[in-house]
């Protein structure tokens, strides 16, 4: 199944893999903050299987095949998500490919009246699912350092300021993705009125794409919002880090059934795509979030126990994905398998239901 999508993940994997030494080398410096990772909630826990799941779906979406209606696929769609409906799937081979589905079920164990029934409204979960681009001529484009300035709507959100960037190759994804998609996600928000939450997933460059598109929407005044990535790639500088984990609310403790932190960015361990792309001397500098959860597992662990998933608090804790690259030798590049550690997130990501050993 899927050759190109193959193409490109062991492309992503041989450029990751030239860049362990540099990495290494940059994450031995600067300020550590380095507190003992705290366990998550159980239901938080629970519930990242099930936003793993709607993400690998977003990967059975070809130019040959995709999901059938109402929601149908080679990952169990139907009788995993009895209730959920496709509104609408898309595929570019050189932009971010996903979906746009919504459910009245209280899949994520939420408890809200609203969704055991009665003669209120139930509440409307709107989700959008994303991953990054099969094409391995894209690949370059994906990873390569280049910034531009980032400003945000400053409707809802306080300004990001003058010195805000982002990844270029990123931002633009992201403006293509909005163009194709605002109309449809806008009108299902207005539909579900003021009983909502809007979910967006994504892992690896899509999970980049789902941030940039999670604060536009909150700074429209979407604030019944949450948004998951995992192995997501580095987005921006430290000014612009800052603003999102202020306004995302990176530095509450994750509380299920709860806004005040809206975003979560799952690490497995040893995913280098999760610390690049490498800044490129003074005039890109990229920075992690200080807000990770952390799959402190082998990359061999599609099912880590809950001991094994823990919320760093800082970004540069070295307990963490810090941790991971620093002092990088080629006996330690040797032992590990970083392509695997890139797509195990709760479960193999990527093959939409093929078997890989």
């Amino acid at each position: 199944m899927q050759l190109d999508q193959l193409l490109e993940l062991i492309t992503t994997f041989f450029y990751s893999i030239s860049q362990l030494f540099l990495i290494g080398k940059s994450n031995n410096v600067g300020f550590d903050h380095s507190p003992t990772p705290k366990l998550i909630d159980s239901d938080i826990y629970s519930n990242l299987f099930t936003y793993a799941h709607l993400i690998d779906i977003s990967y059975c979406i070809s130019s040959i095949s995709g999901i059938k209606e109402p929601f149908e696929c080679d990952l169990a769609c139907e009788s995993r998500f009895p209730n959920v409906t496709l509104v609408y799937q898309w595929y570019y081979d050189d932009s971010v490919t996903g979906y746009i589905a919504t459910t009245y079920s209280n899949i994520f164990n939420y408890n809200d009246t609203n969704s055991a029934g009665g003669s209120e409204k139930k509440k409307k979960t709107i989700i959008v699912s994303l991953r990054g681009t099969r094409s391995i001529f894209d690949s370059y484009t994906d990873i390569k350092v280049d910034m531009t300035s980032y400003s945000n709507l400053n409707i809802h959100l306080p300004k990001c300021g003058t010195h805000c960037k982002v990844h270029q190759g990123f931002y633009d994804y992201y403006l293509h993705t909005l163009l194709n998609i605002h109309r449809i996600l806008d009108k299902e928000l207005v539909d579900a009125s003021e009983d909502y939450e809007l979910l967006i997933v994504g892992h690896s460059m899509g999970g980049s794409v789902a941030l940039l598109l999670a604060l536009h929407y909150l700074d429209l005044g979407f604030d019944k919002l949450t948004v998951i990535t995992m192995g997501q790639p580095l987005v921006g500088n430290k000014e612009f880090v800052n603003w999102v984990d202020l306004v995302m609310g990176s530095y509450n403790p994750p509380i299920h059934n709860s806004f005040s932190r809206k975003y979560f960015r799952v690490v497995h361990k040893d995913d280098i795509v999760a610390t690049i792309p490498n800044s490129d001397g003074l005039l890109n500098q990229y920075s992690q979030f200080d807000n990770q959860i952390y799959l402190n597992c082998s990359s061999s662990t599609s099912m880590p126990s809950p001991k094994q998933v823990v919320d760093c608090v800082f970004g540069d804790n070295s307990k963490c994905i810090k941790r991971d690259f620093q002092g990088i030798r080629l006996i330690d590049y040797m032992s590990k398998d970083y392509f695997r550690s890139h797509n195990t997130y709760f479960r193999r990501l990527g093959m939409c239901g093929m078997k890989i050993k």
